[in-house]
């Protein structure tokens, strides 16, 4: 229960005890003050505030800083190369597919089928280490970030190049 100020309210059988507002609450209090600001959960509008729940969702509300521009070029840099090798890989088994089963062309070559499927495992590995890894990269040093991207954009060129060499 909330008194007229925003504060809890806890009922006991003896008294009813009011606790103090917490610094953190007194600022998110201030901050929704004559502000139209969406929950993040359900989207209902938080203006004047005067607990620390979305009165739709019941979901904790919090203040917290963060970057104004939070330096995710070298991230996506890298998410789009690796992206990049998943899916010419991905397409490659497709188009394998569709010739092998579907049009019945010739005998099968198991080399281009290996080989693209060696590069679509190695890219989706990477990838979902990329994505689990996303927070830690984010907080590592510009250089090694940087390193790290371009790595990943040269992945596919490396994978071509092997494709190459092993289907010719």
């Amino acid at each position: 229960m909330l008194d007229r100020f925003g504060v809890q309210i806890r009922q006991t059988r003896m008294h009813t005890v009011t606790a103090p507002p917490t610094a953190e609450s007194e600022f998110l209090r201030q901050f929704l003050r004559g502000r139209d600001i969406d929950c993040p959960g359900c989207g209902y509008n938080l203006r004047d505030l005067t607990g620390e729940r979305c009165p739709e969702c019941g979901q904790d509300i919090v203040l917290h800083l963060q970057l104004a521009e939070p330096r995710q070029a070298p991230l996506l840099t890298g998410l789009i190369g690796l992206s990049a090798g998943v899916g010419l890989n991905g397409l490659l088994v497709i188009y394998y597919v569709i010739v092998r089963f579907w049009m019945r062309f010739g005998t099968p070559d198991p080399r281009f089928m290996w080989t693209i499927l060696v590069g679509l495992a190695v890219h989706a590995v990477a990838l979902a280490a990329w994505l689990r890894m996303w927070r830690r990269i984010r907080r590592i040093a510009a250089a090694p970030r940087w390193l790290f991207a371009v790595a990943c954009c040269l992945l596919p060129v490396v994978d071509i190049v092997f494709f190459s060499v092993t289907i010719r």
